[in-house]
């Protein structure tokens, strides 16, 4: 349940989880905004400092075109303990404050580009060095969905050497039989089937059942 104006940067949930190995609900995140790049070392001037004359109009036109993203996080950073409390009850009504406390989560740093014409992105994206010697992730933390993806675009950008070599292609294949095919045109389909049965079987997934004389999408 994601509340009304909240933009798709993650909305609100509880989140169960085991910590030094006592269970521990998590309810979050409160979004706010910050001008330090790093959690830790930063310093308040970071974003001032990362501004000249051919990126700053970049900056204006995004916060042109977000008005409600930038709404949002002003009026998150400026929550007070009463109101994130409100915001935990709409999920869990009987929560008391005594039982909760504010943990200051980190920092994302958003990457904007002049090509996007001012819209924001929340996904991830990997930028190398031309030579391969240096790799780094920018943009929302990654998840099991995409945690893959990035390590392979971190091989083919900085390794290409590893897939080249009979060797190194055999044991990427051993690990995804998928690598170097392309599961996407019509004629692939049988194969993305059999593909997606073997890993359902690995998993212990089974197929959700459909209604009688339900055949699927047409």
């Amino acid at each position: 349940m994601v509340p009304k104006g909240s933009p798709s940067l993650g909305g609100p949930h509880l989140d169960l989880r085991r910590l030094d190995g006592q269970a521990a609900l998590l309810f979050g995140p409160f979004a706010s905004w910050t001008t330090r790049f790093l959690q830790q070392t930063g310093s308040f001037t970071d974003l001032f400092s990362s501004l000249r004359p051919d990126n700053l109009a970049t900056l204006l036109n995004t916060g042109r075109r977000n008005h409600d993203l930038v709404r949002y996080l002003v009026a998150q950073g400026l929550q007070g303990r009463a109101s994130r409390m409100a915001a935990v009850r709409e999920f869990y009504p009987a929560a008391r404050p005594e039982d909760w406390r504010l943990i200051d989560a980190g920092i994302r740093v958003q990457a904007l580009k002049r090509s996007d014409r001012g819209a924001v992105y929340f996904g991830t994206e990997v930028l190398s060095a031309a030579d391969g010697t240096l790799a780094a992730l920018l943009g929302a933390s990654p998840g099991a969905s995409v945690s893959v993806n990035i390590a392979l675009e971190v091989v083919r950008k900085c390794f290409p050497q590893l897939l080249e070599s009979p060797d190194g292609l055999s044991r990427m294949k051993a690990m995804i039989p998928t690598h170097d095919e392309d599961l996407k045109p019509p004629a692939a389909a049988e194969r993305f089937r059999q593909v997606s049965a073997e890993v359902e079987a690995i998993l212990g997934l089974t197929p959700r059942p459909q209604p009688a004389g339900d055949r699927g999408p047409r």
